[in-house]
Formats: structure tokens, sequence, C-alpha cells
């Protein structure tokens, strides 16, 4: 009897000590994976600060180069480009595929570096991190100001072949992506592709001005 009592006790504890390990696991993993998919934010937000902070000593496009490899490594600027022209991504040619998703990027860059262009003391912060499927979340964040209420920046990031990357962003509720798809979809079915690429060419040398 005192023999079964001691291998009861013995098995016990060495099950609840495999449980431990067990529900630890996936905890730590849980930890380590939010963390990773907030690498692209807080490197897009680390550069953002530094741009605004060195705008007084550069020159546009000194700071176009500093955010671009930014914008190339953490934003899937192809995925993007895809869901941005929607149905229109399969009609048009494979050269004029490569030159909307270089505009789409040049694009992107022009508009960070002309919108923060200026710095006093702005910070990011980050709110939470929710799941939206097994390899996507959203994550937000505010921008916040000295003055005035906080502008929020809500991410989604999405992982494709082991990288996680920026695939949309909304800020102040708007989503930017449904927006520049709307718009896009109409300058194509009015005018045509040709007309879309000359007015992206135009905001991108506008945006140099600002």
């Amino acid at each position: 009897m005192l023999l079964e009592k001691k291998y009861y006790s013995f098995l016990t504890k060495n099950i609840l000590c495999l449980c431990l390990i067990f529900f630890a696991f996936p905890l730590h993993a849980d930890q380590s994976q939010k963390q990773r998919l907030q690498e692209p934010i807080n490197q897009l937000h680390e550069t953002l600060i530094n741009i605004m902070v060195i705008s007084d000593s550069t020159n546009f496009e000194e700071r176009y180069k500093y955010l671009e490899p930014i914008i190339s490594e953490y934003f899937d600027i192809n995925l993007i480009s895809r869901v941005v022209l929607s149905r229109y991504w399969k009609t048009i040619e494979e050269k004029d595929k490569i030159k909307f998703t270089d505009l789409f990027k040049k694009l992107t860059i022009s508009t960070y570096v002309s919108r923060f262009n200026s710095y006093n003391n702005q910070i990011f912060k980050k709110i939470s991190v929710e799941r939206l499927k097994e390899n996507r979340f959203l994550v937000k964040t505010e921008f916040r100001k000295l003055e005035g209420s906080p502008i929020t920046f809500n991410y989604i990031v999405q992982k494709n072949n082991q990288k996680w990357r920026i695939i949309s962003v909304i800020a102040n509720g708007i989503n930017d992506l449904s927006l520049k798809r709307a718009e896009y979809a109409a300058i194509i079915k009015k005018d045509g592709f040709d007309v879309l690429v000359t007015k992206l060419e135009q905001k991108i040398r506008d945006s140099q001005t600002n």
C-alpha cells in the first residue's frame, strides 16, 4: 500500500511537470512570435522618427534613400500591388506589372517622407496586437503629438515565406489600401492603365515639392 502511494505520488508529480512544460512552450513561442511580427512596425516607426529629426538638415532625396530599404524590407509591395490593382492585375502585361510595382513603392516612400517632415517630440505608441488569422495579425498603434488628438495607425502584418511584412495600413480608421484600390480601378476603367501610370508619376513629383 505504501509503495502504491509513493508510485502514484511520483506519477502525479511527473505528469504535473510534463503539463507545465507543455503549456510553457506555446506561451513562450507565442510571445516570441508577437515580437517578430511587430519588428516591421518597430523598424518603420523608428525610421520615421529619425527622418523627422533630421528633416531640417537633409533634403528630400536624402531622407528618401534613408527610408527606402525599410519599405523594401518590411512592406510586401508585390502583394499590395496585386491587391490594389485587383482584377486589372491579370489583364496587364508583365512589364506593366513590374512598372506599377516599382511606382507604387516609390509613391509609398515619397508619401511617408513628405508627411513626416518635421519633429516636435512626437512618438509612436503600441496599443495592442490581435490575431486575425494563423499568419495574419492586426497591430494597433498611435502617433502622439504634444498638442491635439493622437492619430491611430493600425497595421495588418502577414507572414509570407517565413518573413513578417506589412500588407495594409489603416490611419484613423481609413484603409489606405481600399482607397487606392477604388481610385486606381476608376482611373483604369475610364482612361486606361497608361493614364494611371502618368498620374502616379505626377503624385511622386508633387510629394517631393510639398
